[in-house]
């Protein structure tokens, strides 16, 4: 099965979180739930497991929800700590592993469950 040029790949979406997020692989892996040998060859071309496909668009919409405009400010705003002690990179990985749920029949958006507005509204 190819994918529509329209499309990204998932080699392209790992590379774009990296890029806006300053986050490294072996985080990057971990938070979606795969080996850095996974993500290795996703950026490869190889395909990635659903549930961490869902957890990479989940992460990127996280990222992309924060305020910040550069990779280090991005990356910043995910490990500062907020509500709970927690920082936004622990409530995510909190989340996105209970009870393996997938994140898409929750109702509820990454931002949302953690608090973090997307639109420009009080962050937490």
């Amino acid at each position: 099965m190819t994918t529509p040029a329209h499309e990204p790949t998932t080699a392209a979406r790992l590379e774009h979180l990296h890029h806006i997020s300053n986050l490294d692989w072996g985080l990057i892996a971990n938070l979606t739930d795969v080996s850095l040998n996974a993500i290795y060859f996703a950026r490869a071309g190889k395909r990635l497991h659903p549930r961490a496909v869902e957890l990479l668009e989940a992460l990127i919409t996280l990222v992309e929800s924060s305020p910040a405009t550069t990779p280090d400010d991005r990356h910043d705003w995910m490990f500062e700590v907020i509500e709970g002690g927690r920082s936004r990179i622990q409530w995510f990985a909190a989340m996105s592993r209970r009870n393996r749920v997938p994140l898409q029949g929750s109702g509820y958006t990454p931002a949302q469950l953690l608090g973090a507005v997307a639109d420009g509204g009080e962050q937490p």
